[in-house]
């Protein structure tokens, strides 16, 4: 088994992960200025398409008191850099056609190597819908170079290095932005819980009781899969601890409450780099609230099926309609049974998922955008292929310590409004 997983580890790690393909890339070397300046251009964000990603391009290590400017060209195509004068250091590494932006004053000192020039793209470009390359097309590249003045220089000018940028889609927009692999969830009321006894088939525990109207005030993104072992190894590297099912496929489990949670911190980190999340929200676990509204669908069964819940509906070991045993000895393939009215497959079966709440019992009254943080153990909901119907039931509860490693749980992600968690 060990020597499994390692191979399939491997050949995960071969794909370059999202980040490293499409972050702002330095090129080209920076010519030294007469007083030993060597300025450098980078940007905090790729420019998107829609000129909203807060792009900012920015050159430190300029002179102190210098006129500067960035330009910028989108085809390098066979260019090779050429000598900016004779002797000088610089080289200019964009190929013309070029744009300039504004010229700028790049304060400090003067002698000193602490200037800056700093231009937003976004500014520029929406302030210029007919400058080169605009409109801009998902995909398409922007090669920007910063030129400052020098005076003992060949020309009088000096250039820094040169950067290479990669437009991306607009920042998702919260109940609107159709996002790939996420399914959008409105805002909306509905009754969490079951008031079905405990007794075959339904088995409702008491921790499910009382059945409370809940409110969800905004809308959110939730993963229309479990997370699956290729996305958690192409972002995190190596499981932590290895499955007990290795399948690029199949859902990620052995996993433990806090691994799920770094998982979706390193989410965040990346796509917000990317310009992909919008302000106030981030990429976690779902409240335990959030899961069963989202698992519902607009339902009030105990299924978002119906009423009952068969071997052929999800992944589990034992359906009590009619009572008989599935069959089933491991996970599956993430997505193979037929998913909810909302688009989310495996709501019920294959792997319990984390949840972000604390376990704790339910209040009596009806409550709006519910999360439970002090608490020991945390929420795990959904049932999996170890478990029978009545576990995989759309309020059905599971808690456990949060350091828990099972073979049958693992998570899904929701894009949803920050919650800070102690």
């Amino acid at each position: 088994m060990r020597s499994q997983v390692s191979v399939f580890v491997a050949a995960l790690l071969l794909a370059p992960s999202a980040a490293a393909q499409s972050a702002p890339t330095s090129y080209c070397t920076a010519g030294g200025s007469t007083n030993g300046c060597t300025p450098q251009i980078s940007a905090n964000a790729q420019p998107n398409v829609s000129s909203t990603s807060g792009c900012i391009l920015t050159t430190l290590g300029v002179e102190g008191q210098r006129q500067g400017l960035t330009f910028y060209g989108v085809d390098n195509t066979g260019f090779t850099p050429t000598p900016w004068a004779p002797l000088s250091t610089s080289l200019l590494c964009v190929k013309p056609p070029t744009v300039r932006f504004a010229p700028a004053n790049s304060g400090g000192t003067l002698g000193a190597c602490n200037g800056a020039l700093a231009f937003s793209w976004d500014a520029f470009q929406a302030a210029n819908p007919g400058a080169l390359g605009n409109p801009w097309t998902v995909g398409d590249k922007v090669f920007a170079q910063t030129w400052y003045r020098d005076p003992l220089a060949a020309r009088g000018t000096n250039l820094s290095n040169a950067l290479e940028l990669t437009l991306q889609p607009p920042t998702p927009i919260p109940c609107i932005t159709p996002l790939a692999g996420m399914r959008l969830i409105p805002s909306g009321t509905f009754s969490m819980g079951s008031a079905e006894p405990f007794a075959a088939p339904y088995f409702s525990f008491a921790d499910e009781k009382p059945v409370r109207q809940v409110t969800i005030t905004y809308c959110f993104w939730m993963g229309e899969r479990e997370v699956s072992q290729s996305e958690y190894v192409a972002l995190m590297g190596s499981f932590p601890f290895a499955p007990a099912f290795p399948d690029a496929a199949r859902p990620v489990e052995n996993i433990t409450w806090q691994a799920a949670r770094n998982y979706c911190n390193a989410l965040t980190a990346q796509q917000t780099a990317l310009g992909n999340v919008p302000p106030g929200y981030q990429y976690r676990l779902p409240t335990e609230a959030e899961w069963e509204y989202a698992c519902r669908a607009g339902t009030t069964s105990e299924f978002h099926y119906g009423g009952a819940l068969s071997c052929s509906q999800a992944r589990i070991t034992f359906s009590y309609h009619p009572s008989g045993n599935c069959g089933v000895n491991s996970t599956t393939t993430v997505g193979t049974y037929v998913p909810n009215a909302w688009g989310l497959y495996d709501m019920h079966g294959n792997v319990a998922e984390w949840c972000l709440d604390a376990y704790a019992p339910y209040a009596p009254n009806n409550v709006t955008n519910p999360f439970v943080s002090v608490g020991v153990n945390r929420v795990n909901r959904g049932g999996a292929w170890s478990g029978t119907s009545s576990n995989a039931r759309s309020a059905a509860r599971g808690n456990f310590n949060p350091l828990w490693l099972s073979n049958d749980i693992g998570f899904r992600v929701v894009l949803a409004p920050i919650i800070n968690v102690p």
